[in-house]
């Protein structure tokens, strides 16, 4: 039997990675994915392999050159990477840390001035991983930007197509977001909370102290709790009154404009890239 065109999305959180995952690749046709929630980067998901294209995908954050890595030696795949502006990418991650009960201050979670944050300036450079990747493989990943699903999101469908030369059934196509984010009053009570037992040491221990290899199924297991408990805050959180807020904001401003500023060279090099994706795919932009 010959062997199957593999291909795999590594993801960064918050770059639409859910969507993709829960709406786009399951309507496609013509290729076989498999699902998330029930696949690992091991050798013995290839017992899975059906057809002779498939398609995988998981997210990774701040351990995605080790996941490509793995998916590489393992799966020897073709690279899809999805991305998002640095500066919304960051904001978004940081939400998320508070939402799961984090108390570190968004300078302490990525210092794009000294590198000494829980998120290293590294892990938002995307050509770095880019140019990783192409001299690893020989050949370009497929990069998909979360702006131009937005903005034209024909474009963003054609380019996946293409490259993974298959169809799309349109009728299972849902483009309402999979995630809303919740509100800031409601991200810093939890915030606020988590103030009263976290201590900032503690916290940037835990944040700091995980690997890849933590994720086991104890961690998924206290992962959920947490998630469901934390669900539980935040939709009573909505009817919280404004009086229980302190006067810190959630994220300053300012804070958001030094890390679009940081990587704008990075970001333009990014759309560059892409442009030259779609003039290799043979995909136009439709606005």
């Amino acid at each position: 039997m010959t062997k199957p065109q593999t291909y795999f999305h590594v993801g960064y959180a918050r770059a639409a990675s859910t969507f993709l995952q829960k709406t786009v690749f399951p309507a496609l046709t013509g290729i076989q994915y498999i699902p998330r929630n029930r696949f690992r980067v091991r050798e013995r998901e290839k017992r899975r392999f059906r057809g002779d294209k498939i398609l995988m995908s998981r997210e990774a954050g701040q351990y995605i050159y080790q996941r490509c890595d793995d998916v590489l030696r393992i799966f020897d795949s073709k690279i899809i990477i999805s991305l998002r502006r640095h500066d919304r990418l960051a904001g978004s991650l940081y939400r998320l840390q508070a939402k799961n009960g984090h108390t570190i201050r968004f300078p302490h979670f990525l210092d794009v001035e000294n590198d000494k944050g829980t998120q290293k300036i590294r892990e938002f450079e995307y050509m770095e991983l880019i140019r990783y990747l192409q001299d690893k493989t020989g050949e370009p990943p497929l990069v998909l930007i979360f702006e131009d699903y937005l903005s034209d999101p024909q474009f963003y469908m054609q380019t996946l197509c293409t490259f993974l030369d298959c169809g799309v059934d349109e009728a299972k196509l849902d483009h309402r977001p999979v995630h809303k984010s919740y509100s800031d009053k409601q991200l810093r009570l939890r915030r606020q909370l988590s103030d009263l037992y976290l201590s900032p040491e503690e916290d940037w221990q835990r944040m700091t102290g995980m690997t890849l290899t933590d994720h086991n199924w104890k961690y998924t297991v206290k992962h959920r709790l947490v998630l469901w408990s934390t669900g539980l805050f935040m939709r009573l959180a909505r009817f919280a009154p404004e009086s229980w807020l302190n006067d810190e904001p959630l994220i300053e401003p300012a804070e958001l404009e030094k890390v679009k500023h940081y990587y704008a060279e990075d970001w333009q090099a990014c759309q560059q890239y892409v442009a030259a994706q779609a003039e290799r795919l043979g995909v136009q932009r439709t606005v």
